[in-house]
């Protein structure tokens, strides 16, 4: 497989993007045995400070690379770690909208997070519109979300009338994603199995497939 970029983007807080994008490193290594590295662009540095975190508590950041740069600057940078890494993920702040352009045109694909929540289906559509203008792919995912939602067919039927694909994973609004952030590691790194880690991984292998 050839290098590729992952940007996850979505204009609403809350959605997950930063979680996401550090679970999703750290299967692709686990599991797949990938060399990663993940860009922050997001002000509020929290992907940052998770990294800080884990190097301060020494965790192994064996074949993870983590850089910062500025939303306009990712361009840039993940063309630079596409010469050694297999996958760079771009994780974006929330309310970027047209600012978003550069890390969606470095994309080979657009990642966007969205819980069972209309809310959320409100503040897809600019990304969406931006990713499609630059002919990229996309995959819509839902997050933080329960199976039993009454709303998941909703927000099903949503990502379809976009015309869109999502992932055939939803991930849990469950309590060791952030948990495990807080100390600097993921929930595949904190658990051998459970619910989560079969999420995570299921969910990395049906990227990859995605990029190949």
């Amino acid at each position: 497989m050839l290098s590729k970029v992952i940007t996850i983007s979505q204009q609403k807080g809350g959605t997950g993007k930063t979680t996401l994008a550090v679970h999703l490193a750290m299967a692709f290594i686990k599991y797949h045995n990938l060399k990663v590295a993940i860009i922050d662009t997001d002000p509020q540095g929290s992907l940052g400070k998770w990294f800080m975190i884990r190097s301060e508590r020494k965790v192994s950041n064996e074949n993870l690379t983590f850089k910062t740069a500025s939303l306009w600057g990712a361009q840039y940078e993940s063309k630079t770690l596409k010469n050694d890494h297999d996958i760079v993920i771009i994780d974006t702040p929330p309310k970027i909208e047209s600012d978003a352009r550069p890390s969606i045109e470095a994309a080979d694909l657009v990642l966007i997070p969205m819980a069972a929540s209309h809310v959320d289906f409100w503040a897809t559509g600019a990304i969406v519109e931006i990713a499609k203008k630059a002919n990229k792919k996309i995959l819509a995912q839902i997050n933080r979300s329960s199976q039993r939602s009454k709303l998941i067919d909703k927000t099903k039927d949503f990502i379809k009338s976009l015309d869109l694909q999502s992932t055939d994973t939803i991930i849990g609004n469950r309590q060791i994603y952030t948990s495990s952030m807080g100390e600097g590691k993921t929930a595949v790194e904190k658990q051998r199995k459970g619910n989560a880690v079969d999420e995570i991984k299921k969910l990395s292998g049906q990227i990859l497939n995605q990029l190949n």
